[in-house]
């Protein structure tokens, strides 16, 4: 069970998990890697089988803690409505549609939707890609999410997503203000995964003329870099490509009319990245 690796249509990085804790996205995750390739077939997976492979506890010895986090998921899973949009219809569906514990074989039969078996079978080029014990080594929800999304462009290194956008997809409270996001949000997502996006950092983006900010960018170290010298501005370089969200540039930002804040939060070392993936690397 070594090297498990989730992979699945990037349209699933745009369905925000909405009220998931880590534990549950974990296993919400733990389920989509297995289920790959299976084209819709039931698949029956052993609690034990679960357990190893989302990283579960094992403080946490008593199954009636272990069944009501795999009842919770699917309640949540429910909530989970994945569109298609075409010029004539707009189709929603469950992601999943057979969910079976077996409290007497510690069993969980799972099946995806037939009309949505190519979010993960038939993939072409357009899918996301990542081992599951990268994601289940990390504590924060926040910090989860992000790291799927940042997979995505882990060959630019770049990603420009609008505030609100970013809000919906972490499943963000409305309640909270930037100084919330900011200790909440940010720091959880640049203290963990400054270790494996390699010099990761988070730009604020605002009109010039106003304060409310309106993108933000993320920016990080490509995991394959054509050549070996990097470009002193990596913002300049990637604004021009269509590789955020499929949203048209503004034109105040195609003008470089914005004010960028760079956040810095804690640094690591190269050593200490290197030991982190190691750590990664052995629990494979």
């Amino acid at each position: 069970m070594s090297g498990e690796t989730v992979v699945y249509e990037n349209s699933l990085n745009l369905v925000p998990l909405r009220n998931f804790t880590s534990t549950e996205i974990d296993l919400f995750f733990a389920m989509c890697n297995k289920l790959k390739e299976k084209n819709c077939e039931t698949l029956t997976l052993t609690f034990e089988e679960l357990k190893e492979l989302s990283s579960y506890n094992p403080d946490i010895r008593h199954m009636d803690k272990f069944i009501s986090d795999l009842q919770h998921v699917y309640s949540k899973m429910l909530n989970i409505n994945y569109t298609i949009r075409t010029k004539e219809k707009i189709t929603s569906f469950i992601l999943f549609y057979k969910y079976e514990i077996n409290l007497y074989e510690k069993t969980l039969k799972i099946s995806t939707a037939p009309d949505l078996k190519h979010i993960l079978n038939e993939l072409t080029g357009n899918f996301t890609k990542f081992e599951l014990k990268e994601m289940t080594h990390l504590k924060s929800s926040y910090a989860k999410n992000m790291f799927r999304i940042l997979k995505q462009y882990k060959n630019t290194g770049y990603l420009k997503i609008q505030i609100e956008d970013f809000r919906n997809r972490l499943d963000i409270p409305k309640s909270y203000r930037m100084s919330d996001i900011n200790k909440r949000v940010f720091k959880p997502i640049i203290d963990e995964l400054s270790l494996i996006f390699y010099n990761l950092r988070i730009n604020k983006i605002t009109i010039k003329k106003g304060r409310k900010i309106e993108w933000l960018e993320f920016i990080f170290e490509p995991e394959k870099l054509i050549s070996s010298k990097r470009q002193p501005d990596m913002t300049n370089k990637f604004k021009s490509k269509q590789n955020t969200n499929r949203e048209m540039t503004p034109k105040w930002l195609e003008n470089n009319n914005y004010t960028s804040i760079n956040h810095k939060y804690s640094e690591y070392t190269e050593e200490e990245r290197q030991a982190f993936l190691e750590k990664i690397k052995k629990l494979k």
